[in-house]
C-alpha cells in the first residue's frame, strides 16, 4: 500500500489539523487512487476512484461501518439515528422510516423554502453588508424548522446556530485530536459541546411535549417520526424521535447553507453566470414567488448549485471500518482500517469532470450530466447509507438560490476572499460578507406554468 511520510510518532496528525484538504490531495497525487497516512497513531487510508467507491460502498458496503472513532464523538449529540446507527441498525430504523419519508417528499412544495428566503432577505439594506453564511444559516434553519416542526423560528436562528456551531467545533477538536478524550472530560472544547447539546435538547424536548399536548396536530416530520412504529407496531420512543430529529436538524441545515453559502461566492467571481441566472429567474417568475411547478423552467438555478456542491462539497469527508480483512480490487483491506472518502478530491479529478478548477454549472445540464461517471460526483455519500434528505436538500436549494436572486445581487467586497475552514463541514472561515444590491423585479409572467402530475 503506498505511503506518504509522516512526522515520527504523530504521524500526519499535525497536517490533517492544520490543512487536510492538502493532506488528501497529497495523498492522492502522491499514492494513487488507493493511498494511505498516519492520524494519531491510526493508518487510515484514502479511496478515490469511482471503482473504490463503488466496490467499497456499494458491492461490499455491508462489511464497512461508520468507525468507531466517528460514533464516539458524533453519537453525544446525534445518538443512535441514521447516522451514527450500525449498518443493522441502520437497515432497521430506515426501513421504517423512508417509506413514511418519501411520502413526506410527495407532499413537499416550494412554498416553506420561498417563503422563509423572502422573510430573510427582507431585511437586507440596499448597501449593507451581510455575512451570507451566517443569512444562509437563518434561511435554512427557518425552512428546517417549518419541515419539522411546523414552527417559526427565525427569532432563534441566531442562537440555535451559534449552538450548532459549538457543536462542530466540539466534535471537530474530538475527531482531530492526537489523544482524542470523551465527552466527559472538561476540556473547554468539550464543555462547549455539552451546552450545544443541553440548548438542543432543550428545544427539542420542549417542541416534543407541546406537539404531545395538541388535539390537532401538523402534518410536519416531527409527527411523520411520532407516528412511526416498529414493525411490531410499537411506537418509536421518545429518544429515537429525538435521534433521529437531530439527525434531520443539523445535518440538514449545516450542509444546504454552505453549499448556498459557496454558490453566492462563485457567482459574485463569475459575472456572467451571475446574469445568466438572473436572467433566467426574471424571465420565469417576475415578482411572484417560485412555486413547485417553476422548477423545470429554472435548469440554470439548479445547475449552479450542483456546480457549488462539486467545488465545495459541504461533507468533503467521510469515513467507514472494514469489519474483516476484504479484498478490494486487488488491494487488501484489513479488519478494523479506516478508509476515507473525499468528495473535495474525487470532484477535482481531471478525467471525471475536464479543468476541474474552473466553474462551469453546464457540466450539470442534462446532457453533460449524463456522461458523469457514476460515483464521480458524491456530495450526498453512495451505498445503502446515501443521504435520506438528499432530494429534500437539492429542492431547498434550488428554490432559495432562486428566490433570493429575486431580491437581491451580492457583490464581493474588497479584501482577500475566503478562506476554507474544513471542519465537520467546509465552511468559509470566519464567514463570507458580501454587499447587497437590491434588485428592480420586472411583472410576472402573464401565465402560470401548468401544475405538475403527482408523482406515481
Amino acid at each position: 500500500m503506498p505511503k506518504i511520510k509522516g512526522r515520527p510518532v504523530v504521524g500526519n496528525t499535525w497536517e490533517f489539523k492544520q490543512d487536510r484538504l492538502s493532506l488528501f490531495t497529497r495523498t492522492f497525487q502522491d499514492c494513487g487512487d488507493l493511498g494511505s497516512y498516519t492520524i494519531a497513531g491510526q493508518e487510515l487510508y484514502l479511496a478515490n476512484s469511482v471503482e473504490l467507491i463503488h466496490e467499497i460502498l456499494v458491492r461490499h458496503g455491508g462489511l464497512f461501518e461508520k468507525t468507531d472513532r466517528f460514533r464516539s464523538f458524533a453519537r453525544p449529540l446525534l445518538g443512535d439515528g441514521l447516522l451514527t446507527a450500525t449498518n443493522e441498525e441502520h437497515r432497521r430504523n430506515r426501513r421504517i422510516i423512508q417509506p413514511r419519508f418519501r411520502t413526506a417528499a410527495v407532499k413537499t412544495s416550494a412554498d416553506v423554502p420561498a417563503r422563509v428566503a423572502r422573510t430573510v432577505s427582507a431585511g437586507w439594506a440596499d448597501g449593507r453588508v451581510i455575512d451570507v453564511r451566517r443569512e444562509m444559516v437563518r434561511v435554512v434553519l427557518g425552512i428546517v424548522g417549518q419541515n419539522l416542526f411546523s414552527r417559526d423560528i427565525l427569532d432563534e436562528a441566531g442562537e440555535l446556530g451559534n449552538a450548532l456551531t459549538d457543536a462542530i467545533h466540539g466534535f471537530d477538536s474530538q475527531a482531530s485530536a492526537l489523544i482524542p478524550l470523551t465527552i466527559e472530560w472538561p476540556t473547554p472544547a468539550n464543555l462547549r459541546y455539552r451546552r450545544a447539546i443541553d440548548r438542543l435538547e432543550r428545544t427539542f424536548y420542549a417542541l416534543l411535549s407541546e406537539r404531545r399536548a395538541m388535539t390537532e396536530r401538523p402534518d410536519d416530520w416531527l409527527n411523520l417520526l411520532m407516528e412511526t412504529r416498529h414493525e411490531d407496531g410499537v411506537p418509536i420512543s421518545d429518544r429515537q424521535i429525538r435521534d433521529e430529529a437531530l439527525n434531520m436538524f443539523m445535518p440538514g441545515h449545516e450542509t444546504t447553507a454552505t453549499a448556498l453559502t459557496w454558490s453566492f461566492h462563485l457567482l459574485a467571481g463569475h459575472p456572467r453566470a451571475y446574469e445568466r441566472l438572473l436572467t433566467e429567474v426574471d424571465e420565469a417568475l417576475g415578482d411572484r414567488p417560485v412555486t413547485l411547478q417553476d422548477l423545470p423552467r429554472l435548469p440554470y438555478a439548479l445547475q449552479v448549485f450542483k456546480e457549488a456542491m462539486r467545488l465545495y462539497p459541504p461533507v468533503y469527508m467521510f469515513t467507514r471500518q472494514a469489519t474483516e480483512d476484504v479484498e478490494v480490487l486487488g488491494h487488501l483491506i484489513p479488519a478494523g482500517t479506516a478508509v476515507v472518502f473525499s468528495p473535495y478530491v474525487l470532484h477535482r479529478r481531471a478525467d471525471y469532470f475536464p479543468d476541474p478548477e474552473r466553474f462551469d454549472p453546464d457540466r450539470f445540464s442534462p446532457e453533460r450530466e449524463a456522461r458523469i461517471p457514476r460515483h464521480a460526483y458524491l456530495p450526498f455519500g453512495a451505498g445503502h447509507r446515501v443521504c435520506i434528505g438528499n432530494r429534500h436538500a437539492l429542492l431547498n436549494g434550488h428554490v432559495v438560490l432562486a428566490t433570493l436572486a429575486q431580491q437581491a445581487r451580492l457583490r464581493a467586497v474588497d479584501g482577500p476572499g475566503p478562506v476554507k475552514e474544513p471542519m465537520v463541514t467546509l465552511r468559509p472561515k470566519g464567514g463570507l460578507p458580501m454587499r447587497v444590491e437590491r434588485r428592480e423585479r420586472p411583472a410576472g409572467p402573464a401565465v402560470r406554468p401548468a401544475p405538475l402530475r403527482s408523482p406515481a
